[in-house]
């Protein structure tokens, strides 16, 4: 998928989610690795230049510097990373995987380094929420969580900061962690 189809797509079904997302981006100096990263990064919008990683080698072409790999066996070695990125990839990943590629990305995060993951979740109250609750159902990700299921995920979940949010204007919620050392 090109970056243009892509954004295009971002644009029509999360209206206001590359702004809000943004918004929530620290920016961090030093090398980032963008973990999924897809065809294009969130991080560029910030000012960024991560490098990339994805399974999808048509994927990692159209990122840009980037490798084909699996977040479950990054091919780097510890720490070399100032700042390990990653959006929206956990849903598409079983727990098992998923707990894997977290702690990949933190194993190549440097000591002292943020290790930043935003997810998007289950709403609440589907009926509150529901095309949310439709655009969910139908997302490519199997494995869709709500955010108690999310939590579970990471090892010592109390070294994580999550803050969930509304983050399009067609009610699209997600949840941003962030290891808090320990």
């Amino acid at each position: 998928m090109n970056v243009a189809l892509y954004r295009l797509l971002q644009a029509l079904l999360a209206p206001g989610a590359s702004r809000s997302i943004a918004g929530r981006i620290q920016r961090r100096q030093g090398r980032a690795l963008d973990v999924g990263c897809g065809p294009d990064s969130r991080l560029r919008l910030v000012g960024m230049k991560p490098f990339g990683v994805d399974i999808a080698p048509d994927r990692a072409r159209a990122f840009g510097p980037a490798v084909v790999a699996s977040a479950t066996a990054l091919p780097f070695a510890d720490g070399v990373f100032e700042s390990v990125w990653s959006f929206g990839l956990l849903h598409h990943l079983p727990d098992d995987g998923a707990r894997a590629a977290i702690r990949e990305m933190r194993r190549v995060t440097r000591a002292g380094g943020a290790t930043v993951i935003f997810d998007g979740v289950l709403p609440r109250r589907p009926w509150s929420r529901p095309f949310a609750w439709l655009l969910r159902r139908l997302d490519r990700g199997r494995w869709m969580r709500r955010q108690e299921a999310l939590r579970t995920l990471f090892d010592r979940p109390a070294s994580w900061r999550f803050e969930r949010f509304t983050y399009a204007r067609t009610g699209l919620e997600g949840v941003i962690c962030e290891y808090a050392g320990g």
